[in-house]
């Protein structure tokens, strides 16, 4: 510190400086090798001095420029880069597109809407098929009548299974023989298509010819019921000579229907005061209607009504549907046993049920509704209070005898009616 610079080495120094840098180096394994060519490191000739500033000759000295002697430079200005303007972002307003949510919700739903109600409309103009719109194919009906007369004095029973038509079933003052006439309905897109299917809907009236197919009855009752009770499931045909059967037999269940008509002369069932013949008729798409017959009834529907006029109901008689009115009218054959305890029976799930009675009709009434009314011109108390109403008791409370049957009046969904007859003729 403070001696100077050592103008006798080469890298101006003096000897105890390097002493005293080998001291105090770090000497490790990997710089040994360089330690040592630092010691034999060789000088290299030494260079002439330089010659002192005042060891120069007056005036030989070069002199200085001043500052404003120098000539300047222009200087260089680095290239301007083009300042790109970020747009500042604008918040978006919510409401124009919020409209325009609801407006196209708006239009889809209407649509939606619209397109329902073409399809409801269609479907009611074409009994329940959809029919006539572009792309689908066009069904029309094709019908074809058929008549046939039954060579029968006598019929102890009637069986008629139709599962989707109409069935009328009466007695024709006029007429001298049992006629059966069947309108045959098919849908189809040609003629030859419809020619087809009417060909292949088989209507069998036994006699004069005999069944080949089975019957399309899907319970079918016996010939003799027993008195008393509901009749019973049988094999399914009579096997009396004196028995009308009627049997339709359809290729699809739908698009297609056969309505039967089945006029019968007077007297042609009952031979006897005490009718028991059984007639027995199912269509379960379809109106069942019986009008002038006398027996033992079980009438069943599945959609459609059930009415029994100017008709003497036996004991075990059964009138019943599901979505459709029951109707009867007519005397009720009543057993002559007080103990026998007959059993008559309407019913249906949905719709009303409409009973007319001579005023002096002895029986006992069981009426029930889940949600409706009872209502009666004889002289009964109900309490029609909105909710479930039932009845059990006796439908003629001035009669003196002790009823011998019972009338069942039972719906689920609708009213039940109770009238008397101004006149009843049977």
């Amino acid at each position: 510190m403070g001696t100077g610079r050592n103008k006798d080495s080469h890298n101006g120094w003096h000897p105890q400086d390097e002493d005293r840098f080998v001291d105090n180096r770090y000497i490790h394994d990997e710089d040994y090798a360089d330690y040592e060519d630092y010691d034999d490191y060789e000088e290299p000739p030494a260079r002439a001095s330089r010659v002192s500033r005042a060891s120069r000759p007056p005036g030989t000295i070069p002199p200085r420029r001043r500052y404003e002697d120098v000539p300047s430079r222009p200087r260089q200005q680095p290239p301007r880069r083009a300042v790109r303007q970020i747009p500042v972002p604008q918040k978006r307003r919510t409401w124009p597109t919020l409209l325009l949510g609801c407006f196209i919700g708006m239009v889809l739903v209407i649509g939606v809407l619209a397109l329902l109600v073409v399809l409801g409309i269609n479907s009611i103009q074409n009994g329940g098929k959809i029919a006539g719109l572009p792309g689908l194919p066009v069904k029309k009906p094709y019908t074809q009548t058929l008549k046939q007369d039954v060579k029968l004095t006598q019929i102890a029973s009637i069986q008629v299974c139709d599962k989707i038509g109409n069935v009328n079933l009466k007695v024709d003052p006029a007429a001298t023989t049992t006629t059966v006439s069947a309108l045959k309905t098919v849908q189809a897109t040609s003629d030859a298509e419809g020619k087809t299917l009417l060909n292949q809907v088989a209507v069998e009236v036994q006699p004069p010819a005999t069944q080949t197919k089975p019957l399309s009855c899907s319970s079918t009752q016996t010939a003799t019921p027993t008195a008393g009770a509901t009749p019973t499931p049988a094999t399914g045909t009579a096997d009396s000579a004196n028995a009308l059967i009627i049997n339709v037999t359809l290729p699809k269940p739908v698009d297609n229907q056969v309505d039967l008509t089945i006029t019968m002369p007077p007297g042609i069932i009952q031979a006897t005061d005490h009718p028991t013949a059984p007639i027995h008729i199912e269509a379960l798409k379809g109106n069942i209607a019986v009008d002038g017959l006398s027996g033992i009834f079980n009438l069943h529907g599945l959609d459609g009504n059930v009415t029994v006029s100017h008709a003497v109901l036996a004991d075990g008689s059964v009138l019943e549907t599901g979505q459709g009115n029951v109707g009867f009218s007519g005397f009720l054959l009543l057993p002559t046993d007080p103990q026998a305890n007959g059993r008559y029976m309407l019913r249906n799930e949905k719709g009303k049920i409409d009973v007319t009675l001579p005023a002096n009709t002895n029986v006992t009434l069981d009426a029930n509704t889940n949600i409706g009314a009872v209502h009666s011109e004889f002289p009964i108390t109900v309490n029609n209070n909105g909710g479930p109403v039932n009845y059990h008791g006796p439908l003629n409370p001035t009669a003196t005898n002790t009823a011998p049957a019972t009338l069942v009046l039972d719906v689920s969904t609708g009213d039940v009616h109770i009238q008397k007859a101004k006149e009843m003729t049977q």
